[in-house]
C-alpha cells in the first residue's frame, strides 16, 4: 500500500497534477556573518531540503550523519541540503563555534525569530521540509526515522524526473 501511494504522488508530480500544492512561503533568515538570505534564493538547481534544528537539541545533532550520508547519495543530480537552526537571540551566538565543532557539512543559516519554521509548521526539532526544484512542498517531517530517507528519495526522483520532462518540453531556440 505505502508503495502503491508513493508511486501515485511520483505520477501526479511528473505529470504536473496537484499544481495547487502549497509553495514555500516568503521568509528571510540569516547567514552565519548576519547577512539576508531569502528564501526564493533557496530555490533553484533542483530539490532542497530544509532540515531545521537547535543547538540544545540532541535528536538534531544525532540525525547530522544521516543527512549527510543522504546528501551524498543525491550529490550531483542538483539535490541539496540547507542547514537552519532555529537558536533564540539569546542562544544564536553559540551556532557558529557549534557549526565549526561538529563539523555540519551544509549550508548553516538562521531563523532566530523562528519565522520561517513557523510558516513551514515547525512544532519540535529536529523538523525537515523538503522543497521540490519548482519551489512546492513536497514532505515535512518532524524528528528522524530511517524511513523518511526512503520517501525523499522517491519523491526527489520524481521531482528531478519532473524538471527533466519540463525542460524537454520547452521550445528550442
Amino acid at each position: 500500500m505505502r508503495r502503491l501511494l508513493l508511486a501515485a504522488i511520483c505520477l501526479l508530480l511528473a505529470t504536473g497534477a496537484g499544481a495547487a500544492e502549497k509553495q514555500l512561503p516568503s521568509f528571510t533568515l540569516t547567514d552565519l556573518d548576519g547577512k539576508p538570505v531569502t528564501s526564493a534564493s533557496l530555490i533553484g538547481d533542483g530539490p532542497v531540503l530544509l532540515n531545521f534544528w537547535a543547538t540544545w537539541c540532541k535528536p538534531c545533532l544525532a540525525e547530522q550523519p544521516k543527512l549527510k550520508t543522504f546528501a551524498e547519495q543525491w550529490a550531483g543530480k542538483g539535490f541539496r541540503v540547507v542547514s537552519i537552526s532555529i537558536d533564540d537571540p539569546r542562544t544564536a551566538k553559540q551556532v557558529k563555534p557549534f557549526v565549526h565543532r561538529h563539523g555540519l557539512g551544509f549550508p548553516v543559516y538562521l531563523d532566530a525569530n523562528q519565522e520561517a519554521y513557523r510558516k513551514l509548521g515547525g512544532r519540535a526539532v529536529p523538523f525537515n521540509v523538503l522543497v521540490g526544484s519548482d519551489g512546492s512542498l513536497l514532505s515535512a517531517t518532524m524528528g528522524y526515522k530511517d524511513q523518511d530517507a526512503e520517501t525523499w528519495g522517491t519523491l526527489i526522483e520524481a521531482d528531478l524526473a519532473a524538471r527533466a520532462k519540463a525542460g524537454e518540453a520547452k521550445p528550442s531556440d
